[in-house]
Formats: structure tokens, sequence, C-alpha cells
């Protein structure tokens, strides 16, 4: 009775000498947790990642001819109002960047939105957009990561962070920054990132909450958004944020004049700057008198490894 040879696992050759039945599959990928891809080259165009909320507002996203003017102004004056101005005639620019997540802060993600009290209630002029990714071979924080969703393979051909920050100062130019953050924590790091000063005035609506509903502690964006019923598209990405932030500022500003007859810059100014940040300096030591020991100072901790201790001498006449 003729035998039949059934083919080995793994593709291997029957004991005839014939070929292999089937070929070997490919390896699988090696998965390896906590670690990130490095970033691609910088590129020198926007790299949006959300996006319009509908295709109506295509023209005012990233509105690159705009910017590209030879004033480079969008609309409006190059100076910054004046605390009488009425709150009508102000432009406002809502400002949110997603960070690396760790210091030093580095921007992967910046999104602003321009717009007017005036347009902004009756519907007429759609708000302006910006937003782009920012180039980075900085580290991410694995829980930041897991919070904005942006890796550093994402940043491949996004601009570096001195061209995003240059675009969004010509976008803000002559406009107030509105940020959720009770240390003006984005406009500073745009501002690092311009190795320029902070702008002289912004608002903080985590602030001008605080003030209008008696809080004493400070509040989150989707808290506030959830009180004050506003729509927040996508959470931690930064244009929806910077959306999101300037939908509250309304209806903050809406409470306000209601409650507390705010007509003027100076009026929100007075409740929602945050303030200047202290200069750290470090502790002056104070001279010692003829006589005076030194003080005691911490014992330095010895590193590489434990000390010897010394070995016991050996008897006379031990090998």
């Amino acid at each position: 009775m003729e035998s039949v040879h059934e083919p080995t696992p793994g593709g291997a050759a029957s004991p005839e000498g014939g070929e292999a039945a089937t070929a070997p599959g490919p390896r699988p990928e090696r998965v390896r947790w906590g670690r990130e891809r490095g970033p691609g080259a910088p590129g020198d165009r926007l790299a949006p990642r959300l996006g319009p909320s509908g295709p109506e507002l295509a023209e005012f996203h990233n509105p690159i001819p705009l910017l590209e003017r030879r004033d480079g102004e969008v609309g409006a004056s190059a100076h910054l109002p004046t605390l009488d101005l009425p709150l009508d005639e102000v432009d406002f620019v809502a400002i949110d960047c997603e960070t690396t997540g760790h210091f030093p802060h580095r921007m992967v993600e910046l999104g602003a939105a321009r717009f007017r009290l005036d347009s902004s209630t009756d519907g007429h002029h759609p708000r302006l957009l910006l937003e782009s990714l920012v180039h980075t071979t900085d580290h991410i924080n694995p829980y930041a990561r897991r919070v904005h969703g942006i890796s550093r393979s994402m940043l491949t051909g996004a601009p570096p962070p001195h061209r995003v920050a240059l675009t969004y100062h010509r976008f803000a130019r002559g406009a107030v920054p509105i940020e959720h953050s009770a240390d003006a924590f984005d406009t500073r790091l745009v501002a690092k990132a311009l190795d320029r000063p902070p702008p002289r005035i912004h608002l903080d609506t985590s602030r001008m909450a605080g003030f209008l509903f008696g809080l004493r502690d400070t509040i989150g964006l989707e808290r506030l958004c959830e009180r004050l019923e506003v729509t927040h598209r996508q959470p931690h990405f930064a244009l929806a944020d910077a959306e999101a932030t300037a939908d509250c500022f309304v209806e903050l500003v809406k409470i306000g004049r209601r409650e507390h007859g705010w007509r003027t810059l100076g009026d929100l100014l007075a409740v929602g700057m945050p303030p200047e940040p202290r200069p750290v300096e470090p502790p002056k030591s104070r001279p010692r008198m003829e006589g005076e020991a030194a003080p005691a100072g911490r014992r330095r901790r010895h590193r590489g490894g434990r000390r010897r201790r010394p070995s016991a001498p050996t008897p006379e006449g031990g090998s």
C-alpha cells in the first residue's frame, strides 16, 4: 500500500525530496510600547489637522492670501485698541496650543479664531480660522500623546515653530488675545517661539468665569462649555479649543453686559487679564561675619554603586 507523506509544519520539504508545500509566512512586526517614530523633515506650509466645520467656511480657514498682503494685516489696524474703546469695535483672537507635555514645553499644534462680538452674534461675517501642526524633534509625553492624539510621525512636513508663530503674529495683529489659561500659557509660548515679549494685554476666560460665577477653583474648558451650553466639536484639537474659547467668551460677555454693565475693553481687562509673571531670582547668600562658622550643608550623595567595605585583615600565614 502506497504511503502518503503530509507536509511538515512550517513548509519543510517531504522526506522524498519534494518541494515545500507551503512557503513560510512573514514574521509579525514587533510591537514596541512607549516608543514613537521620529518626525521627517519640516515643511514651509501650514499643516491643518481638523479643518473648517463646513465647506462654506473653507475660504475663511487658513486665509493665507489675507496674511500675505503687503501690510501684513487682516482687515484691521495693527495698533492695539485703547481701554475706552467699545466692545463691538474691538477685534479679538482666541488661541490654543497643544504641546509636548513636559518641560520645556514645545508646540505641536496651534489654533486661532479671529472675530468681533457683533459679527459673532449676528452671523453675517464668519470668523477667520488659523490652524497648523508644528514640527518638533522633542519627545512627546505619552500621556499628552493620548490626550491630543499627536505623535511625532504626524509632524512630518509641518512648519517649524518660528514659522507658525510668525504666521499667527501676522494673523492676530491689532487684536486682543483670548485664551483659557490663568497664566497666559499659550500667548507666552508663542512669544517664546518668536523671541519677543508677550502681548501687553490679553484676556483669560477662566478668570472671567470665576468672577461672574463666584468660583474659587479654575474651571476647565469642557466644564465651562457645559455650563454655558456651548458646543465643543472636538476637544483637545487646537482649532476646536480656540473656537470653544471664543464661543465661551461671547457668552461670558453677554452675562457681564447684563449683570455688570460691561461696555468697554477696560471693563474686561479689570476682571479677565492674567497678572504679569513674577521674575524668579536666586536667593542671595548673607555675608558671614568675622569668626562665624560656615553653615552646615547637605551631604553629597555618592553615585556609581555601593561603597566597598574595608576587607578584614588576613591572618598571618594565611594564603
